[in-house]
């Protein structure tokens, strides 16, 4: 059915008594009407005819009428078959949106406002318009940009992306398959980021609590960054291995390793294993990870 026919919310098509031509006459509104209801589907076309006056008063007082538009559906009710009908009033559908459209991203992209609402109708609209899709196209590549900074100052702060990691892949996808592999590597770097903050406050706590003990968080953190293996996160990485094994482990170590007897403790192989695995130095630190070595330094020495 004719969607601009249905303002009312009445499904105004019941006008079956006015095909004949007397009725007809060069009016708009009856002439296409027409056209619907002899292309409808029989069970419609009864329950239309009791709207037919309401309908075509509604039709011909409306206020907003375009003149070029009502011309162009002249120009389908014209079609002698009722497949050609449908395939003219798609295509003006389609060209009304794609204009509707258009003005939308168009200021979007100029103004920067309502950059959300436009970015919507590009992902989940049906848009067969070129031009249109190149606007999207556009507003895609502007909508990356912006996200990507987002995203990137949210892991610098090791934070949270709340749900943002999805928008900015999903985006990403309609840029190019390289974006989206991009997109992905930084989504990777921001759960690392977060890992390592969360590390780094932990370590810090078991030092101000003088608990000497390495945090879970370490390990995990430690691992994710190493997989990246890029300059963001060998940089990340060197902060986390300094919080959580230097500096707490100039506090572990002097406080345990006098105390073990016949193998190593627990977290002084940590920072032990830590140290050999990522080549750390420390002037405090070096003569105790000398001193533990005996114990430490063997296939099963943690225990």
């Amino acid at each position: 059915m004719n969607r601009m026919f249905l303002g009312s919310g009445l499904l105004a098509f019941g006008l079956g008594l006015l095909v004949s031509p007397g009725c007809g006459g060069g009016d708009y509104c009856a002439v296409v009407f027409n056209k619907e209801i002899e292309c409808a589907p029989a069970e419609q076309k009864a329950l239309f005819e009791g709207l037919k006056d309401l309908a075509l008063k509604e039709c011909r007082d409306k206020k907003d009428r375009d003149a070029e538009s009502e011309k162009a559906e002249l120009e389908c009710a014209a079609k002698a078959g009722c497949e050609d009908f449908k395939k003219c009033k798609d295509a003006l559908s389609d060209a009304k949106y794609a204009k509707k459209v258009k003005k939308e991203i168009e200021a979007a992209l100029a103004t920067g406002e309502k950059l959300d609402d436009a970015l919507s109708t590009c992902k989940f609209s049906d848009i067969k318009d070129e031009g249109v899709k190149k606007l999207c196209g556009d507003l895609f590549t502007k909508a990356l940009d912006t996200a990507t900074k987002d995203l990137e100052a949210i892991r610098d702060k090791g934070g949270d992306p709340e749900g943002k990691c999805f928008d900015l892949t999903l985006t990403a996808e309609k840029v190019s398959p390289e974006a989206k592999t991009k997109a992905e590597a930084l989504c990777k770097e921001v759960d690392a980021a977060r890992r390592a903050t969360e590390a780094i406050a932990e370590a810090k706590k078991n030092l101000d609590a003088k608990t000497n003990e390495v945090p879970f968080q370490c390990g995990m953190a430690v691992e994710d960054l190493e997989k990246l293996g890029n300059d963001w996160s060998k940089t990340k990485l060197a902060e986390v291995t300094k919080a959580c094994y230097i500096d707490l482990g100039n506090a572990i170590l002097p406080a345990v390793v006098p105390t073990m007897q016949y193998v190593c403790d627990y977290h002084v192989d940590q920072v032990f294993k830590a140290a050999k695995k990522y080549s750390l130095k420390d002037p405090a630190l070096d003569p105790w990870l000398e001193k533990a070595k005996a114990k430490c330094d063997t296939p099963a020495a943690a225990g």
